[in-house]
């Protein structure tokens, strides 16, 4: 048995163990030490800023360990199904069993810090009609590792600095650029330098960063990356509730290493407004739009995207319902104009607010027009009850549905894409443990009708997950 035999044969074998841990999750009392929060404006900068994972909380063996050391593990098992899938060259159903574990170690003094998390994200019950990427297996890897040192109240003005060094896995913004993904089976991951500057409720950071990418299936580093750089500033203002702002200007640079044909010369600016209004500040609104120019290929490059929403909640009543509206637009790339204008979404996430990634993947920003509307509840403190609407359509009729590579160079099939609904729960049984669980269903307009795979006329995914966090 090949190595790669005897990891799918291990994975598999730990199916059992995740029936036999849904059992066990849903059958114990649940408590609500920790309530997951919808996506919510951020608070006032924190100095240092503290190292970006998912584990919170003392960590493993804190009763014996000194202070200065502070050990986290997670472990998440998930099961993956779809029915209908559009990719080329793929057929029928396919199904899929996600394992990813963190250990994440770190070692602080007064000031200063060194972090390590090692991840590993591997897949089981795909066959030879499966599609497996490198967004979904990358075994064993160093996700992070970088020392840092932060300096507090410095001078009359109390301005307070950071440096930070190695390899990273942030979030910036409100990640739809760069991002440290949560739902996706493997991570964003770059190597560099961030400092950052800042005073009261205003800071600035500054990143100098390369890419970590991998080849599939062989899983090395991928040289074609080893020249190219991220560089940028983000601006972060929390200084008036009703109007926080976010400004941030980057440059990516493909080395001679990248073909010539897909070299990315891309310059991107972009600006996020958000705040709450109104009695209790219950009112909510948030807009972001940025723009991009330079080249891909031989091709020039201009292209932007934009995300409005506003919603209002109401905490004070059964389940606290949260009603957005919002409305996602990225360009695509006209084959007759002679340029690219596809937006390239660099490292940004999409699952927290598209859909879910893995096997599904259906929605990526570029060549996107995407309205909807999205109805959050929490029946009990430890329990998310979610369900989006929204409606699909090509920005480019004659440009390609990006996340899936089929299109209709003519734009005789039209821009609708479909009409996707979304069920999603979240269960929480103490600080440890959750549930995560989602039924996403697909129903196809002129676009996929025309150029899909079949005449099902739909298509329907579901997910559910154990993660335990330690």
């Amino acid at each position: 048995m090949t190595g790669r035999a005897h990891d799918r044969a291990f994975a598999a074998r730990q199916s059992a163990w995740l029936a036999v841990a849904c059992a066990l999750c849903l059958a114990v009392p649940a408590a609500a030490q920790t309530q997951a929060q919808a996506p919510r404006p951020p608070a006032t900068p924190r100095w240092p800023v503290p190292v970006q994972g998912v584990s919170t909380g003392p960590g493993l063996g804190a009763s014996v360990l000194p202070p200065w050391l502070q050990v986290h593990a997670e472990q998440r098992t998930r099961y993956e199904t779809m029915d209908t899938r559009y990719r080329p060259g793929e057929a029928g159903s396919d199904q899929q069993l996600d394992f990813r574990t963190r250990l994440q170690v770190r070692v602080a003094g007064r000031a200063g810090w060194v972090y390590t998390e090692v991840q590993d994200s591997r897949v089981a019950l795909d066959d030879s009609g499966s599609t497996v990427t490198p967004a979904q297996e990358n075994f064993t890897k160093v996700l992070q590792a970088h020392a840092g040192r932060a300096w507090q109240d410095v001078g009359r003005g109390r301005w307070s600095f950071q440096a930070e060094a190695g390899r990273f896995s942030r979030d910036f913004g409100f990640r739809r650029v760069i991002a440290r993904n949560i739902y996706r089976n493997t991570t964003n991951a770059y190597d560099g330098a961030i400092v950052r500057v800042g005073r009261g409720t205003w800071s600035v950071q500054a990143l100098a960063v390369r890419p970590v990418f991998y080849t599939w299936p062989d899983v090395q580093r991928d040289r074609r990356f080893d020249r190219t750089g991220l560089t940028g500033i983000y601006v972060t203002s929390a200084a008036r509730r009703a109007a926080n702002v976010d400004l941030y200007a980057l440059v990516w640079r493909d080395g001679r290493a990248m073909p010539a044909s897909a070299r990315r010369t891309l310059d991107t600016a972009g600006l996020r407004v958000f705040g709450t209004f109104g009695p209790d500040h219950r009112a909510e609104y948030e807009v972001e739009a940025a723009a991009q120019q330079g080249e891909v290929g031989r091709l020039s490059h201009r292209a932007w995207f934009q995300h409005s929403q506003v919603g209002y909640n109401w905490s004070s009543v059964v389940w606290k319902p949260r009603v957005l509206v919002f409305s996602d637009y990225a360009t695509g790339t006209d084959p007759t104009s002679g340029r690219s204008g596809a937006w390239d979404a660099l490292l940004g996430a999409r699952r927290f607010e598209f859909a879910p990634v893995g096997l599904y993947n259906l929605i990526g920003r570029s060549n996107l027009n995407s309205p909807g509307v999205w109805l959050q509840t929490r029946p009990r403190g430890n329990v998310d009850l979610w369900v989006q609407l929204r409606g699909v359509w090509l920005a480019d009729a004659r440009d390609r549905w990006r996340p899936v590579g089929v299109g209709d160079p003519t734009g005789a099939a039209g821009r609708h894409v479909g009409t996707q609904t979304e069920y999603r729960l979240r269960y929480r049984i103490g600080r440890h443990v959750e549930i995560d669980s989602g039924v996403v269903h697909l129903a196809e307009g002129r676009f996929l009708r025309q150029l899909g795979p079949d005449r099902r006329g739909r298509a329907l995914f579901f997910y559910s997950g154990v993660e335990l966090r330690y």
